[in-house]
């Protein structure tokens, strides 16, 4: 049986990994805003119920990660307003230092336990840990408006958080994705992505719908409806 200075980092790194795995539809994918510049990330061919499994990098838990859907019919009017997801991003950002804070003191834990063992030093790391997690729910309670977060969702995020502290280091990832982004997605990508990036985008996403043709038995109607789909992607391509 391992000891408890094993078990308690190995089971804390487990938790915040476990936290960072998100179930995706076929047809979603994440918008993720990098210091510099906008990127994507798909989710992966492994099936969960219906849905595939997309693992994000867990050394960069201060990146603002948008769960976006692309539809066939997109008939979607609304725009994303680029002063209002800045302003997002904004009040975001002491959040992205504190999820940093969190996450060293996580890598810190097998350290001080090595090193020290379960005395004093191990107490003060927990509280230090606690107090971050405080200082970032009491921050963003004081933002939920501009965060775009309910009463309700600040309570599940809250009880989320200290209930399991490893959970709270994906505080960002988690007010980016309950925000989401209006409009188009492929719209929003083909203004805010660089070209090299935008033109990867549409190929991952033209071979998902390719994918999903697949799936379907001969020119159903749903198949047409893929392919036209998939036809609008490539001329996105050649404009």
């Amino acid at each position: 049986m391992p000891s408890f200075e094993v078990l308690l980092p190995v089971g804390a790194i487990a938790l915040y990994l476990f936290d960072t795995v998100l179930l995706l539809y076929y047809n979603e994918v994440l918008f993720v805003r990098g210091i510099r510049r906008w990127a994507f990330v798909m989710s992966s061919p492994l099936l969960v119920a219906g849905r595939r499994l997309c693992f994000v990098n867990p050394l960069a838990p201060a990146v603002a990660q948008f769960r976006i859907q692309w539809s066939e019919n997109d008939t979607r009017p609304e725009e994303e307003s680029g002063a209002v997801l800045q302003e997002f991003l904004a009040a975001l950002r002491p959040v992205q230092y504190l999820v940093v804070v969190l996450l060293l003191l996580l890598l810190a834990l097998p350290l001080e336990l090595f090193l020290f063992g379960t005395g004093l030093e191990l107490l003060l790391l927990m509280a230090s840990f606690y107090g971050v997690i405080l200082v970032a729910l009491i921050y963003i309670y004081l933002h939920r408006g501009t965060l775009r977060l309910s009463g309700r969702s600040f309570a599940a995020l809250s009880f989320d958080a200290l209930a399991c502290a490893p959970f709270a280091i994906n505080l960002v990832r988690k007010l980016a994705l309950h925000r989401s982004l209006a409009g188009n997605p492929i719209d929003f990508a083909q203004h805010a992505f660089d070209a090299p990036t935008f033109a990867a985008l549409l190929q991952a996403v033209s071979e998902r719908v390719s994918e999903e043709q697949r799936r379907e038995y001969g020119q159903t109607p749903r198949w047409l409806e893929l392919e036209q789909y998939r036809q609008q992607l490539l001329n996105w391509r050649k404009s």
